[in-house]
């Protein structure tokens, strides 16, 4: 199993090693990690980046995805207000910059050797974030992205392994059965499919979770319910959220942007929203080695959020900790 730390190209995180990669492979060195999952964002020099420190690639997260694809310029205008928004937002304004954004991530997958790339199943509007009624069905949103994967497949060179990760919105590709799943590949030409498993944001979906030994318990759950559907958890991205009271506080918020007037205010709410819900916490205690007791994935992910490399190595010591007597005899 090999153990791996997340990383993105948004500039306080290669900062955080001067820019040099040499420094942060001595940083996996010394916490006893295999390599970095990227996130790459931006118009960072990737060719700096030398592959060997590269365990996976998590592609870009177009959260709104459906109005651009669909090419719904309606729904666009209602969203963003503006075209200059839509091209800030998403760097381009219709569908073919959306599959030319993902087919360049791909080949750029290829080229650092990456055995995996992550791509979210998930589309989400801002006007139901808080309540999460959203009005399209699973099946829409598994269409949506299908088209969009095969879109971006085709027109790349990469023939690695695509894992798709579950969200806890309703409408969303959730791991409820292992039916989404099928349905999911079903519909998607690559051939070479699996599971990111994100326990945090299975968490997210049962707001009744007070502490990790329930936590563990419902992901033991969880696991259980896609019987041998497990067998295709490729990659974990280990993280603990225990949001409940916020979410049941939140759903109740009738109006939550009353009081803003722009696209870019309202996304910033809503942003904070759900870093209140996906809280990027480590786990502490060894109960969450009994995971891996039931699945054993080819890579896991300490996935967390940061502000500074002396958070982040906290957050690092602390789940290290926890899976002294697991991951790392494995």
């Amino acid at each position: 199993m090999q153990r791996l730390l997340n990383i993105s190209t948004h500039p306080g995180d290669p900062e955080m090693f001067d820019d040099d990669w040499s420094k942060a492979a001595a940083f996996l060195d010394h916490w006893g990690f295999d390599g970095f999952e990227l996130y790459p964002v931006g118009n960072y020099p990737f060719q700096r980046i030398p592959p060997e420190v590269i365990g996976g690639v998590h592609l870009r997260f177009f959260v709104i995805l459906a109005p651009i694809w669909r090419g719904d310029h309606r729904r666009l205008m209602e969203i963003f207000g503006d075209w200059q928004s839509v091209e800030h937002f998403y760097g381009g304004r219709d569908a073919a910059w959306i599959a030319d954004v993902y087919a360049r991530q791909l080949n750029l997958a290829k080229a650092l050797k990456a055995p995996y790339v992550v791509f979210h199943p998930v589309h989400c509007e801002l006007d139901y974030v808080y309540s999460w009624n959203f009005p399209w069905k699973l099946e829409d949103t598994l269409n949506l992205c299908a088209e969009v994967i095969n879109a971006a497949t085709a027109a790349s060179g990469y023939d690695g392994l695509i894992l798709f990760e579950n969200l806890w919105w309703p409408g969303s590709f959730r791991l409820d059965n292992p039916e989404e799943f099928d349905y999911l590949v079903s519909r998607v030409d690559h051939p070479n499919c699996g599971i990111a498993l994100d326990t945090g944001h299975l968490l997210n979906k049962n707001p009744r979770l007070e502490n990790e030994r329930q936590a563990t318990d419902y992901l033991l759950e969880c696991v259980d319910r896609l019987g041998n559907h497990a067998n295709h958890i490729r990659t974990v991205h280990l993280t603990r959220s225990l949001s409940g009271d916020y979410i049941r506080q939140s759903q109740g918020i009738a109006d939550p942007y009353q009081n803003d007037q722009t696209f870019w205010e309202r996304f910033n709410r809503a942003r904070h929203h759900v870093d209140h819900i996906d809280q990027h916490d480590p786990f502490e205690t060894e109960c969450i080695g009994e995971l891996f007791e039931k699945i054993d994935p080819d890579h896991v992910v300490f996935e967390f959020t940061f502000k500074n490399k002396n958070q982040w190595e906290d957050k690092i010591t602390r789940q290290k900790n926890a899976l002294a007597n697991c991951l790392w005899k494995k």
